[in-house]
């Protein structure tokens, strides 16, 4: 079980924060207990961060979908083909056969393998149901082999070095008490690479210091209905949100 409390010294002894709150200040205890906020995963806090106005249309209240494309399908199509190979042994679909050196390697490993993993986890950083979780996360696989784990991702888009499974880390600790340490392991199919990382349950706290100030202002957002919109270079052309004055796009409607 995670000391919560220890956790909080420990983020303490690296981080302080301090926000206002209808005119108070606002602790980690806060943080951590606040209702007004809906389960969030590694990718809401990423969507979030790239544009408020854009998730905030897209995640909160849904009155835009992100139209399907054949990026999104092949990498559908792409996860299936990786998961069956290496749990069944079933051959991969032509087009994806040069990427059978690198799933062997999985397929080699000892353990306990795990396909989709859902984690969920509640404000005490316990596992919960998905549906009443503080935050929750899809392992595209999950390998569990007595005090050791490993956690994979298939990549098929480009090389981009996120905390995503740092995270799903901590969760895995959450959830196997047993275990010790977690390998994470990126697989960028396009360009064949692997990034691997290992993280010991001592260094738990590292995991969660970085992320909790990012989870805080998704929280503050919903708690003051805050939700400015972010320009990039995707505005004009690939964004969703036609209400948005920096969709370039809204002009040609």
């Amino acid at each position: 079980m995670l000391n919560v409390m220890a956790l909080q010294n420990n983020v303490d002894k690296h981080i302080h924060w301090e926000y206002s709150c209808n005119s108070l200040e606002c602790s980690f205890g806060s943080l951590l207990y606040g209702e007004s906020m809906k389960p969030w995963s590694y990718s809401n806090i990423d969507s979030f961060e790239s544009c408020p106005k854009k998730f905030y249309h897209l995640k909160v209240i849904k009155d835009v979908a992100e139209p399907p494309n054949e990026y999104s399908a092949w990498g559908t199509r792409v996860h299936t083909a990786c998961e069956n190979f290496v749990l069944k042994g079933t051959p991969l679909p032509e087009g994806m056969e040069q990427w059978q050196p690198m799933l062997d390697k999985l397929v080699k490993l000892k353990g306990e393998k795990i396909a989709e993993k859902q984690f969920a986890i509640d404000k005490n950083f316990e596992p919960t149901e998905w549906s009443t979780s503080w935050s929750r996360g899809l392992a595209d696989l999950l390998v569990i082999n007595g005090d050791k784990a490993l956690v994979a991702d298939y990549k098929t888009g480009k090389r981009k070095l996120t905390e995503q499974l740092e995270l799903y880390a901590g969760y895995t600790f959450a959830y196997y008490p047993e275990v010790q340490t977690v390998t994470t392991m990126f697989i960028w199919l396009k360009e064949k690479k692997i990034d691997r990382a290992t993280i010991e349950r001592e260094d738990l706290h590292t995991i969660w210091q970085p992320l909790l100030p990012r989870v805080k202002r998704l929280e503050e957002a919903y708690e003051n209905d805050h939700w400015p919109a972010k320009t990039s270079g995707l505005c004009k052309a690939w964004c969703s949100v036609l209400s948005c004055k920096y969709n370039g796009r809204r002009e040609k409607l």
